[in-house]
């Protein structure tokens, strides 16, 4: 087989963190007495700010937990402790493990053959109480969270722990995930093939090489055990 090891995101390309998150953010607003119809939208705005800053490096792990409500409170009128909102946000969250189609018979079946490690930008706490609380548990030999190791994807460290604690070198493994920048671009800075999850065929950035693209997540199974196979069900990316 072409691979030693295959790396695979976690949210939105194994558990469905849009969803979860949905859940978690109307459960929270519920419990603070806000009910704007909009609420959802304006968190989320927000939030997605903070992750980039976080994989720009301009905020950490741990601040990024904080700032995202501290920033909504001082924007919106929520009454309320953005502390304990912060705190609260990660309980309800870590119990969202909703699995998306086919990504446990995706990855039983590799880890039939191969080892498979999560390699996620996510919060400790959320991600353990996620992962421990799905099936796909059984079949992960490693799981690489950004907060534990003080990196995060796109820059290669968190992927080099991943590798070294797996025993592979870059050339032999192979990084599946939905996201452009934090999966495929740091695929690339790490050295290591990328497999880019794109159900709606976006088109790829310039400057970021995704080794190939698909849109079903069992299309994988395929790359992995055959490293190119018969190019049938996938898009080989020249």
């Amino acid at each position: 087989m072409r691979y030693k090891a295959i790396l695979f995101d976690v949210d939105d390309t194994l558990l469905d963190f849009q969803t979860g998150n949905h859940n978690a953010v109307n459960q929270l607003m519920d419990e603070l007495g806000y009910h704007d119809s909009d609420r959802y939208e304006q968190y989320e705005a927000i939030n997605l700010k903070c992750w980039a800053e976080l994989e720009a490096g301009l905020l950490t792990q741990n601040q990024l937990k904080l700032a995202r409500f501290v920033r909504f409170f001082d924007r919106y009128p929520v009454a309320g402790d953005p502390r304990w909102a912060a705190e609260r946000f990660v309980e309800l969250l870590g119990r969202q493990s909703i699995l998306l189609p086919h990504a446990l018979e995706t990855v039983s079946r590799i880890a039939q053959k191969l080892p498979v490690a999560i390699v996620t930008n996510g919060i400790t706490a959320i991600q353990r109480s996620r992962l421990g609380l799905s099936p796909l548990k059984d079949y992960v030999t490693e799981v690489v969270i950004s907060e534990e190791v003080g990196v995060s994807k796109p820059r290669p460290g968190i992927f080099t722990i991943a590798l070294d604690r797996l025993g592979v070198r870059p050339s032999d493994a192979l990084m599946v995930g939905d996201g452009v920048n934090s999966d495929i671009r740091g695929a690339n800075n790490a050295g290591i093939d990328a497999c880019w999850l794109n159900p709606s065929g976006k088109p790829l950035p310039e400057g970021v090489r995704a080794d190939y693209q698909i849109t079903d997540i069992r299309q994988c199974v395929e790359i992995a055990m055959d490293g190119i196979g018969d190019g049938s069900s996938f898009q080989m990316v020249e």
